[in-house]
């Protein structure tokens, strides 16, 4: 995919400074001893038509980050700057959540476990023709007439509309759930993991599906994925993790071919090689992961990285992401680290 032909002028979506504190309750009257920063000042934006793919170990914030987004969790702090159909730019943030609610359609989620997501009970017509009648599409024909459309698009034959979840193959089933997001046209869609459960050969045909309806309908998608095998073919940008921070971003070309973090170059080495000629090292990181409830002082990640200085350690170099090369940014405490 190539970003130049699919961006807008303006940010679909705009996340600044986002926080996600989880208190921790202790005794009888349940009080609060300390927080957990599951995410820690979050900062990122993604264009019309782009693919963003958040990406980083299981605990480093990346699905809070997309829960938060689509108001499934209320941000401790920060704004979530939304531009709906109208191009009304919206702070998703500050909404209630009946005040989120009419702008449900503009924003969709595809989840992880495409086994668990879909109601049993309910036919597959049911399933995807859900959202239209909760948005107003009250005749049964027309709605009929729409399932039928979007079970087309996605590869099902609209005969199995009266079918039950029971009856699909995992892949089929992950299919229905693109279909249920697809159907009352959003212009985001926040992907959870969702080719995580099923099988490569699967894997290939869900990506290369999402990535049609992409050209075909310009949505644009934020990517939630500990798979960097699977990223790096459906990405535009690619955003790193690491304990609730952002710690390096840029294309999928800068994030592969030259990593710039010891945090990345470590998650790229546990990606298997696809030639087994090739010699593959792997970077073992020493140490433990920063405890989110009680952060070390200075950069979160000095705890497991190569070559700490003293002053990382001390908390006396300024922490924040720099830009290295246009539209490459990391964090700067680690950026001579990688």
């Amino acid at each position: 995919m190539t970003t130049e032909n699919k961006i807008d002028e303006a940010p679909i979506l705009e996340v600044t400074n986002l926080k996600k504190h989880f208190p921790i309750q202790k005794g009888l009257f349940k009080k609060i001893v300390g927080n957990v920063r599951a995410v820690d000042g979050v900062d990122f934006k993604i264009n019309k038509g782009e693919t963003v793919s958040l990406v980083g170990e299981s605990g480093c914030g990346k699905t809070t980050t997309a829960r938060c987004i689509m108001r499934a969790l209320d941000p401790t702090s920060g704004e979530i700057k939304f531009k709906t159909k109208n191009n009304e730019i919206i702070d998703l943030s500050k909404l209630s959540k009946d005040e989120v609610r009419p702008y449900r359609d503009d924003i969709q989620m595809i989840f992880q476990d495409p086994f668990s997501s879909l109601n049993p009970r309910m036919t597959l017509f049911d399933i995807v023709g859900e959202p239209l009648l909760v948005n107003g599409m009250k005749e049964k024909k027309q709605r009929e007439e729409r399932v039928s459309e979007i079970m087309y698009q996605v590869g099902l034959r609209p005969e199995y509309m009266q079918r039950f979840p029971h009856a699909f193959s995992g892949g089929q089933r992950q299919r229905i759930g693109i279909a249920r997001a697809l159907s009352i046209n959003p212009s985001l869609i926040v992907a959870d993991e969702p080719v995580s459960a099923l099988d490569v050969s699967v894997q290939a045909q869900v990506l290369n599906l999402m990535m049609d309806l992409q050209d075909q309908l310009n949505l644009t998608y934020l990517f939630v994925s500990h798979d960097l095998s699977v990223v790096s073919q459906i990405s535009d940008r690619v955003i790193v993790m690491y304990v609730g921070k952002i710690v390096e971003s840029g294309t999928p070309k800068q994030i592969f071919e030259s990593p710039k973090h010891p945090y990345t170059s470590a998650l790229l080495s546990s990606v298997p090689k696809a030639d087994p000629r090739l010699k593959q090292e792997r970077i073992l990181l020493k140490g433990e992961v920063a405890n989110a409830s009680d952060p070390p002082s200075g950069c979160s990640f000095r705890t497991r990285c190569p070559n700490p200085t003293d002053d990382c350690k001390n908390g006396n170099i300024e922490m924040g992401l720099i830009e290295v090369s246009p539209g490459h940014w990391v964090d700067q405490c680690c950026v001579n680290c990688g």
